[in-house]
């Protein structure tokens, strides 16, 4: 009989407890690298785990599914936003998110400090790696995200008029573009609530609580 206690009780005891005793070593990494303890780690890796049991792979389409259903991710349809959430946690390219992958990215997109979530927002946002977001790159994804409006107002307008009002509060040099500079000052120095001013990025609190209130008592702001 297994003498360790397992954490998924749904799960194939025997096994789960041979998943992790084969990768106890990246697990002890990982909770070094990242905002979560052993036991936290170990149960995101499970997580992953029944996943790709159910799913198969963590492809954009399962990974798609996971924030609209798990974290209650609500985006514009055409999901520009997540699909370059993805894409940072595909930090090898493979069209796929490894376990390691999967707690990295949780790990900012959970717990990562303001400056990490910073760096984090604005590579979703610099959807061309420019490094230099202008007018033309931010119009297509807020216009995504706009709720439908009211008095037959034009939503293209609508959504130039609210890019412009950003481009006041985010260009700080004046240059005509946002840089990550421009954007980690505005956020530190004008508001943090300009983190998630060009669309959502992160999960609700809500929906963060849920999600972590299944596998750990170790809560707090989070």
């Amino acid at each position: 009989m297994p003498t360790e206690e397992p954490i998924d009780m749904l799960n194939d005891t025997l096994k789960e407890i041979a998943f992790r005793s084969k990768n106890q070593n990246k697990f002890k990494r990982l909770a070094r690298t990242t905002h979560f303890n052993l036991r936290e780690v170990e149960a995101l890796a499970i997580i992953h785990r029944k996943c790709i049991q159910t799913q198969g792979t963590m492809t954009r389409l399962v990974f798609r599914d996971l924030f609209h259903l798990g974290f209650d991710f609500t985006e514009n349809i055409r999901h520009l936003l997540i699909d370059r959430i993805f894409s940072l946690f595909d930090k090898r390219n493979a069209l796929q998110i490894h376990f390691d992958q999967w707690i990295e990215g949780l790990s900012v997109i959970f717990r990562g400090n303001l400056d990490e979530k910073i760096n984090f927002a604005y590579k979703v946002y610099d959807n061309m790696r420019t490094q230099k977001l202008k007018k033309e790159h931010i119009f297509p994804i807020m216009r995504g995200c706009l709720i439908k409006l009211q008095n037959n107002e034009n939503p293209d307008e609508a959504v130039k008029d609210l890019i412009d009002l950003l481009m006041k509060k985010l260009d700080l040099d004046r240059d005509g573009t946002i840089s990550e500079e421009d954007f980690k000052t505005a956020v530190k120095e004008r508001n943090q609530l300009l983190l998630e001013c060009m669309g959502p990025v992160f999960p609700s609190r809500e929906a963060r609580h849920a999600f972590f209130s299944t596998f750990t008592d170790h809560l707090g702001r989070y």
